[in-house]
């Protein structure tokens, strides 16, 4: 393998689901073994199936990131890399907003230390419930909580489905006190909101506003990822350890009443 290759992928590396010599043969083989084509084919699966990104600032210069839930494949990421893996690459996205607010306090003049994050929930379904993926995303939100204290400044929820309650509640209790009153669920004038912290000339035009990317695009996908299904051939495992906070043996003949509140009908 070229070690030019491996060289030019060190940014990425973290969030691929094999870092070997045999894994990042395929992407050059599949190229005839040129260099720039396999680095920019490996960079467009990954920019594929990692959703999310940094689009815009707030009328107070902090910057702004957008998460897309609905076209997000937990299943399918986890069963393509580790845990620790998807950790590791949501630390690096931390990291790049907190050198965003960095940049921007030398540009302005002023300290920015919060940053303002908007979750698009269209699409929010039960297989974003898969418990190893709620379990990793709740690692994530202790990784947020106790290594960036006071990062953000709002969490915007747009179109939130009815099923938004329940996942809300099975995550929120890795959030602060002071988090959870962050976080604001808007209805159907979410655009009009957004606005109202956002200039409309930072906000793509698929969130409302008028920004593009150089080639109008509508969803500025060079800034925000848009996720999408994993294909099977990337997966490096078909199953999962689950880990339950209850089990309970039923023997043949005997029953057993569990009671459950349901939040939603």
């Amino acid at each position: 393998l070229s070690p030019q290759f491996r060289e030019k992928l060190q940014d990425v590396l973290p969030s691929l689901p094999s870092q070997d010599d045999y894994f990042l043969l395929k992407w050059l083989r599949a190229r005839c073994f040129d260099l720039p084509k396999a680095e920019a084919m490996l960079r467009k699966v990954i920019r594929k199936y990692m959703s999310g990104g940094l689009c815009g600032y707030d009328r107070e210069g902090s910057p702004v990131r957008y998460e897309i839930i609905g076209p997000l494949d937990g299943k399918g990421l986890l069963f393509s890399a580790s845990k620790q893996d998807l950790i590791k690459n949501k630390f690096r996205d931390c990291e790049l907003l907190r050198l965003a607010c960095e940049q921007q306090s030398e540009k302005l003049g002023k300290k920015i230390e919060m940053v303002m994050m908007v979750y698009d929930c269209e699409g929010l379904g039960l297989k974003h419930l898969w418990k190893p993926a709620v379990d990793t995303y709740g690692e994530i939100l202790s990784m947020f909580e106790e290594n960036y204290p006071e990062s953000l400044k709002r969490l915007f929820i747009v179109k939130a489905p009815k099923l938004f309650p329940v996942a809300y509640n099975l995550v929120k209790h890795f959030l602060s006190e002071d988090t959870r009153k962050k976080v604001v669920v808007l209805g159907s004038n979410w655009k009009e909101v957004l606005q109202k912290y956002i200039d409309p000339a930072q906000i793509p035009v698929e969130y409302g506003g008028t920004l593009t990317d150089p080639d109008g695009d509508p969803k500025c996908s060079s800034k925000i990822n848009y996720g999408g299904d994993v294909p099977q051939h990337y997966y490096v495992r078909d199953q999962l350890a689950q880990k339950y906070e209850h089990s309970v043996v039923v023997n043949r003949g005997s029953s057993q009443q569990v009671e459950y509140e349901i939040l939603f009908p």
